[in-house]
Formats: C-alpha cells, structure tokens, sequence
C-alpha cells in the first residue's frame, strides 16, 4: 500500500476534457497515474472540490472512487479528512503478464507508431522550438536524474517526451504521442518493470542536444535510436510474459 505522502493532487484543468460519467472519471484518473502526473502516496482532493474540479456530480465521483478502490489504485480512509489516497495497485502480476502475452503485437504496434509519431515530433521540434520549450526539456532532464523512484522517473520521463511534442507546434500530434504512452505503459507499470532511468538519461541528452542545435535529422534519429532501446526492451517483456510449453 502507498504512504500518506501529505501532497494534495491539484487536478490540471487543461488536461481534463469534458468527463460525461463516472467511466471516464475512471479512465482519466488511471491516465493521469500512468502519466505519472498522480503517484502513489499522493492525495486526491477532497470529494467536494475534486468533483468541481473535474466538472461532475459527487455520485457520479463516488462511482468512480469506487471502482478504483476496488482495483485497488485508491484507499479511502472514511471519516477521516482529505481525499482518497493513491496507491500501487494490488493486481495479480500473473495476469497482467498474461494480458500483455495477449496483446503483444498491439504493443509493438505501438511501439512502432510512437517511434513514427516522436521522431517526426523531434524533428518538428528542432525547427521550432523556443526558449521556453528548451528550458523545460532541460527542467524535466534535470528532474529525471534526480529522480529516486520509479514513479518520479516516470513523470520526469513523460514531461520530457511531451516537451517535445509540444514544441513541434501540432495539437493532434501531442494528443496522440500521450496516448500511445498511456496505452504502453499502463499495463507493465503494474508489473515488477524498473524504470531504466542512466541510459533513458543518456538517450534524452543527445535528443536534446539535437534540438537545442536545430539539427532535425539528427534530432529525429536520436529519438528513434531511442525508441527501438525501448521496443527491444518490450519484446524482453512479451518474452517473458508468454506461456511456456
């Protein structure tokens, strides 16, 4: 179970679209988990301020507090003052292991669209990123080395890679670059899978050198040799997961 870290979450207003049921309540707070914009030991605000927060009724919030306190993604301490408290989720790594042996070539799917999506994302960034769009690539490198769990690693890792996409100047190139990240790596997130953060480190520094130069093709080949680490690294996992003889 996750520690009371004492951090309240304050919900990201531009990161929640319209939420029309106590589902999407759920899928948005399992994004932004997996994101790692909400970490175990974090505290969601108070029911009556996060359903503000995030535009729906408090039965509609509770339905889906309930639903992640039975995944085991929350704890709600009743009675007691705060919001739910996030934790690691209590998931059979079995079964997650046996999902992922199911779906091995959507994930690598995926991994070949976000090596498509993110290198072209590099590229445009080189081209035209700002200042400003540098120096949080270089805030977010310097959160990834200071990182000390696998979930700060995680964040660190997510803001950079949507530094860069933001910086290439496309809506729905961003949209799409976050939601194949969520949908890789929501479900080996739940398994026994380290964060390999010294040569993720390594790889970011020469993408960011790349962009920082304004050198596109460089910057675009930095980003795939970097994903393919990444798709080798799922193709371990696959491997691992599959049912033996």
């Amino acid at each position: 179970m996750g520690t009371d870290s004492g951090n309240v979450v304050e919900i990201d207003q531009t990161n929640v679209r319209a939420i029309p049921g106590y589902q999407a309540v759920v899928d948005y707070l399992r994004r932004e988990i997996t994101l790692g914009r909400i970490r175990p030991g974090d505290r969601l605000p108070a029911e009556r301020k996060l359903a503000a927060q995030l535009g729906v009724a408090r039965e509609t919030l509770r339905q889906a507090l309930r639903i992640l306190e039975g995944s085991g993604q929350v704890v709600i301490h009743r009675g007691a003052a705060g919001g739910p408290v996030i934790q690691e989720a209590l998931i059979d790594p079995q079964m997650i292991k046996l999902d992922m042996a199911g779906r091995a070539e959507s994930i690598l799917d995926l991994a070949e669209f976000r090596s498509i999506t993110e290198s072209a994302a590099a590229r445009m960034s080189a081209e035209r990123r700002s200042d400003d769009d540098l120096a949080r690539m270089h805030e977010a490198q310097a959160e990834l080395l200071a990182a000390s769990t696998k979930h700060d690693s995680r964040l660190a890792d997510t803001t950079f890679h949507l530094a860069i996409a933001a910086s290439a100047g496309n809506s729905m190139l961003l949209q799409s670059i976050e939601d194949a990240r969520v949908k890789m790596f929501a479900p080996v997130d739940l398994m026994s899978f380290e964060f390999v953060k010294d040569s993720s480190y390594e790889a970011h520094e020469e993408i960011l050198a790349a962009i920082a130069r304004h050198d596109a093709d460089a910057a675009g080949e930095a980003m795939r040799a970097h994903l393919a680490t990444t798709k080798l690294e799922f193709e371990r996992l696959i491997g691992d997961a599959a049912p033996t003889a």
